[in-house]
């Protein structure tokens, strides 16, 4: 057994996560002291929308229904936490006809933010980014709406799938 394969699988996933989920906080550090906050802003969402591209892909691979709002938001939710690992805990309801409410519980990139000594709200840039790109990046007639944010000091973020604002 190779030194890698000494490490649990679940461990590894854990390890992964922590650091994909201080991301946001380590761009932020090393190159926004050096850039204006507009093009910091742009960049930063410009990275995190290709990241939020792969929920799509992951959803894809592993044959996830994405034809209502309901699977889009449970493919999200799945595909998000293989990213950011487990401490993304959501739930998932039905809100108005075609719609789901996604309540996350749990936000691995506030986590590292408190735990850095950041502001939570400096997630919300990156956050945002990803998940506008992957809900219609899973089906492009659906679009997300945010009703609150852990980021913003919510005890939870709810996020309502719904039709796509043609």
């Amino acid at each position: 057994m190779d030194a890698f394969e000494r490490i649990p699988v679940d461990v590894r996933w854990k390890l992964a996560a922590r650091e994909v989920s201080a991301l946001p906080l380590a761009y932020r550090r090393a190159i926004r002291d050096g850039a204006d906050d507009h093009l910091y802003n742009e960049v930063e969402r410009a990275v995190w929308r290709e990241q939020g591209r792969e929920a799509g892909v992951i959803a894809r691979a592993f044959g996830m229904p994405l034809g209502n709002a309901r699977e889009v938001a449970e493919a999200f939710a799945a595909a998000t936490r293989l990213l950011f690992g487990p401490e993304y805990r959501y739930e998932i309801g039905d809100s108005a006809p075609g719609e789901a409410i996604l309540t996350v519980r749990g936000c691995a990139m506030t986590a590292r933010a408190k735990e850095q000594g950041e502001n939570p709200l400096a997630a919300c840039n990156a956050c945002h980014a990803y998940t506008n790109a992957a809900i219609p990046g899973l089906n492009r007639n659906y679009a997300p709406n945010y009703r609150s944010a852990i980021c913003a000091g919510d005890a939870a973020c709810s996020i309502v799938v719904g039709p796509a604002r043609q």
